[in-house]
């Protein structure tokens, strides 16, 4: 019985996949686009997803698995009319809104409904220690050769270190921060965003520096 229960559950999760292509774009696209596209009076690009998870002039509009914090969907639940919400005269229905929060939560990948069924191109680890002074350890793992981006960004969504920028191999990686923002300072106490991105699949986590 237990086993049955785990393979349904384990097909469930498949099969509820959300895909951005597929579902979230089109919703963007129906309500979103006639203000947030590239140059427009909106900062934030709501026409292709490298728009989307590159945020706007108030930081990243996404935080990958963590809707309740990722300022799209934030904006999104406002109620209509209230200063900030998205879109700002006519509300998506509660469905989209689900699925929006569904897709940030599950990780926020670029994947069609045909890809969502491939192994993610990487695995990203919890830091190490967590919560840690002065620096900390971050462990990920590669299937295949990919161009990686690794970033550090502070809760405003202001990116703080790039510690990565580079086409790297298919393995297990290693990545130290010290802390440090890209000038070489000291950054102050607080929770940082440290966030993976290889080839089209982008994952975020949180960690804590204590002084």
């Amino acid at each position: 019985m237990k086993k049955t229960l785990c393979i349904a559950s384990l097909c469930s999760t498949l099969f509820c996949q959300v895909s951005y292509t597929n579902q979230i774009q089109p919703i963007f696209n129906a309500n979103c686009t006639s203000c947030h596209v590239g140059g427009g009076a909106a900062t934030l690009d709501l026409t292709s997803y490298n728009g989307v998870m590159s945020g706007g002039v108030s930081g990243l509009s996404i935080i990958s698995g963590d809707n309740e914090n990722s300022l799209l969907y934030i904006r999104i639940i406002l109620p209509e009319g209230e200063a900030g919400s998205m879109p700002p005269n006519d509300p998506l229905s509660q469905e989209e809104i689900n699925l929006i929060g569904d897709w940030i939560n599950e990780g926020a990948n670029n994947l069609a409904i045909k890809d969502s069924f491939l192994p993610q191109s990487f695995t990203l680890e919890q830091n190490y220690p967590n919560p840690f002074n002065p620096s900390t350890t971050i462990l990920y793992n590669l299937s295949s050769d990919e161009l990686i981006s690794f970033e550090i960004f502070n809760l405003n969504g202001k990116k703080v270190r790039t510690l990565v920028n580079e086409y790297q191999n298919t393995g297990p990686k290693k990545v130290i921060w010290n802390a440090d923002d890209n000038h070489g300072r000291q950054v102050p106490a607080g929770v940082y965003l440290y966030s993976l991105i290889a080839g089209n699949v982008k994952q975020s986590k949180k960690m804590l520096l204590v002084k």
